[in-house]
C-alpha cells in the first residue's frame, strides 16, 4: 500500500488550508512520501500537469473543476458523510472518517476505477492508428475546453491533407498509415502542454491551442506547422510531398462547439483554395460569403426542380464558307431576383456541390429535345455540342441515361458532340478511353475545349476518338494562329475551332484562310451571338434554315 501511494501525484484544490494539513498528516502516518500539490483552482494548476497516469485530484465542493475539464480521477472532500453517493466523482472522503487506511483504500479505488474508465474511453474516443483522440473524443475535449476557457484564450485549427487519397491509392493503405504517423509526429513536435490534437477522419485533424499567454500564438504556430508539413516525407524508400490546408478560428465568449467548428472549417476551405501548404484565419466576411454560396446552392437545387434553367446556342461558322455548321449549348439560369446568370456565376458552385451531374443531364436532355425540334421543321442537320464535366464523365449512369434520352427523342447520336477539357482527358487515361469508346458506339463525337491551355500531347490525343480541337487563344496575330491550326490539322487530322477577337485582324484572317487553303470554324466575337432557346420563335428557325451568314456578325 505504501509503495502504491508513493507512486502517486496528489493535487489538492481546497478553499481551506486545514485540508492540506490533515492530508499531509495522514500521509506521514502511512510513511508515504507522495507529493501533495495545492492550488486554489483547477484552472490555476492545469498547465502544470500532463495526462500521465498516477495523478489524483482531491477537491472540496467549492473548488471542483467543471464537468469534463479535468482528465484525472476526482475525490470529493466533505465535512460529513453524504446521504447519497455524489455524482461526477470517482470517490469521496469525509473529514470525520479520514483515517490513514481509509485514505489509502480510497486512493487505490479511485485509481483503479479511473484506469477502467480510461480503457473504455480510449476504445471509444481514441484513434486506433495514432493514439490521439478521434472525432468523438475530440467533441468531448472541445466541450470541456470551451467550458474551462469561457471563450477566451482558445483557438481551434482544422487541418486537411491535400490529395491524401491519391497518395493512399498509390502507396496502399499500409503505406498511407505510415505517412499519417509521420504527419502526427510532426504535429506533436510543434505542440505544447495544454494543446490537444485529434484525428477527425482519414486525412483531417483538429488542434486545440492554448493562446492565453500569447493571443497571436495560433498564427505563429500555424506558420510553423505548414512549414514543417511541407517538408518531404519518406515512405517505403520514396520521397513524397504532401500539401496541407489549415483553418484557424478563435473562440469567443458565448460560443459553443458548433459555431467554432464551422468557422475553422470555413477558414480551412479558404486556405485550400490557395493551394500549397497554407493557413487561413476565419473572417466574418468569409462566413457571409459562404452563407451566400450555401443559399445559392439551395436556390440552384430548386431551379433544377422548377425548370428555371434555359439553353442558349452559340452558332459555329465556317470562316471559309460562312455556313453555320454546328451549335454549342450554353446553359443559363433565369434567376428570379438576379436575372439571367451566365455559367461562370453558378457552374463552379455546381461542380463543388455535386449538382453538376443532374445539371449536366438536364442540359443533355434539353439539347436533344431541341435537336428533335430542328429536325421536325426540316432544318439541316447540325452538330449539337454540350459541355461535359469530368465528374459527369465518370458517372456510372452516363451511358444508359444517354442511350435512353437518344431513344426517347428519336435523334441520331452522330450529331451529338461532347466537349471535354484538356485536363479531363489527361486524368485516368485508361478509364477515359473506355468511356469515350462506349459513347462513340452511340455515335457521339468528342471535341477538346481550350486546347493549348493544359499539358496534353498530340501522342496522347491522337489515341483518343477526338474529332475537334477548340482553341480559346485570343490574339490579334491571326496568321500565326492559323499557322498553328494548319500544323495541328496536318499532324493529327483534327478540325479546329477558335475564339478570336474583332478588329483590324478581320481582313488578315480572311486573306490568310485563302492563302493557307484551310478552313477554320469560328464562334464568339467573329461569329453570331448566342441564340436564345430554339423553341422561342421563328427567327431562330429562319436563321438556321439559311445555314449561312453572308457577312461576319460582330457582337
Amino acid at each position: 500500500m505504501r509503495a502504491f501511494v508513493e507512486s502517486m501525484r496528489l493535487l489538492l484544490l481546497a478553499d481551506s488550508p486545514a485540508w492540506a494539513e490533515l492530508l499531509r498528516e495522514r500521509l506521514e502516518q502511512l510513511d508515504a512520501t507522495a507529493a501533495l500539490i495545492t492550488a486554489p483552482s483547477w484552472s490555476a494548476a492545469s498547465g502544470l500537469f500532463d495526462e500521465q497516469p498516477g495523478t489524483l485530484v482531491l477537491a472540496t465542493p467549492a473548488c471542483l473543476p467543471a464537468t469534463g475539464c479535468c482528465p484525472f480521477p476526482l475525490i470529493l472532500l466533505l465535512e460529513d458523510e453524504p446521504e447519497q453517493r455524489p455524482e461526477g466523482v470517482s470517490d469521496w472522503l469525509s473529514r470525520a472518517e479520514l483515517s490513514p487506511a481509509m485514505l489509502c483504500r480510497t486512493l487505490r479505488h479511485a485509481a483503479d476505477y479511473a484506469a477502467l474508465q480510461g480503457a473504455v474511453r480510449r476504445l471509444a474516443e481514441q484513434d486506433a492508428l495514432t493514439g490521439i483522440a478521434n472525432r468523438q473524443g475530440f467533441q468531448t475535449l472541445l466541450a470541456a475546453r470551451l467550458a474551462e476557457f469561457t471563450g477566451h484564450g482558445l483557438a481551434l485549427g482544422h487541418l486537411d491533407l491535400d490529395n491524401f487519397k491519391h497518395v493512399n491509392d498509390a502507396l496502399g493503405h499500409q503505406g498511407g498509415d505510415r505517412l499519417i504517423l509521420q504527419v502526427v509526429a510532426r504535429l506533436r513536435g510543434q505542440l505544447e502542454a495544454g494543446d490537444m490534437l485529434a484525428r477527425l477522419g482519414s486525412d483531417e485533424f483538429a488542434l486545440l491551442l492554448d493562446t492565453r499567454r500569447d493571443s497571436s500564438r495560433a498564427e505563429k504556430l500555424a506558420e510553423r506547422i505548414t512549414e514543417v508539413l511541407a517538408e518531404p516525407y519518406w515512405v517505403d524508400g520514396e520521397s513524397l510531398l504532401l500539401g496541407c490546408s489549415l483553418g484557424l478560428a478563435h473562440a469567443r465568449a458565448g460560443d459553443d462547439a458548433d459555431p467554432l467548428l464551422w468557422h475553422a472549417h470555413i477558414a480551412m476551405q479558404q486556405a485550400k483554395s490557395q493551394q500549397g501548404c497554407t493557413f487561413h484565419v476565419y473572417d466574418e466576411r468569409i462566413n457571409r460569403s459562404a452563407r451566400c454560396l450555401a443559399d445559392l446552392e439551395s436556390e440552384l437545387r430548386r431551379a433544377l426542380r422548377r425548370d428555371e434553367l434555359e439553353l442558349h446556342y452559340q452558332p459555329r461558322l465556317s470562316l471559309k464558307t460562312g455556313e453555320i455548321v454546328g451549335l454549342e449549348a450554353l446553359v443559363r439560369w433565369n434567376h428570379r431576383e438576379r436575372g439571367l446568370l451566365t455559367p461562370n456565376e453558378f457552374v463552379p458552385l455546381a461542380e463543388e456541390s455535386g449538382l453538376i451531374v443532374p445539371l449536366g443531364y438536364w442540359v443533355i436532355s434539353r439539347a436533344l429535345r431541341d435537336m428533335q425540334w430542328l429536325r421536325g421543321r426540316g432544318l439541316p442537320d447540325l452538330h449539337m455540342a454540350v459541355n461535359l464535366s469530368f465528374r459527369q464523365f465518370q458517372d456510372s449512369q452516363l451511358l444508359p441515361t444517354l442511350q435512353r434520352l437518344i431513344d426517347e427523342r428519336g435523334v441520331d447520336g452522330h450529331w451529338l458532340e461532347f466537349e471535354l477539357t484538356e485536363t479531363a482527358v489527361m486524368r485516368r487515361s485508361d478509364q477515359v478511353r473506355l468511356t469515350m469508346d462506349a459513347l462513340s458506339e452511340l455515335g457521339v463525337r468528342f471535341s477538346l475545349d481550350d486546347f493549348g491551355t493544359g499539358f496534353s500531347s498530340f501522342v496522347h490525343l491522337s489515341s483518343l476518338p477526338i474529332t475537334l480541337l477548340m482553341s480559346g487563344k485570343e490574339s490579334q496575330d491571326a496568321p500565326k494562329q492559323l499557322d498553328w491550326a494548319k500544323t495541328t490539322l496536318e499532324t493529327a487530322g483534327f478540325d479546329v475551332t477558335a475564339s478570336l477577337i474583332p478588329g483590324d485582324a478581320e481582313s488578315i484572317i480572311a486573306k490568310t484562310v485563302k492563302e493557307q487553303s484551310i478552313d477554320m470554324l469560328i464562334m464568339g466575337a467573329f461569329g453570331h451571338s448566342p441564340l436564345r432557346t430554339l423553341m422561342f420563335g421563328s427567327k431562330t428557325a429562319d436563321l438556321l434554315r439559311s445555314s449561312t451568314i453572308p457577312t461576319l456578325l460582330l457582337r
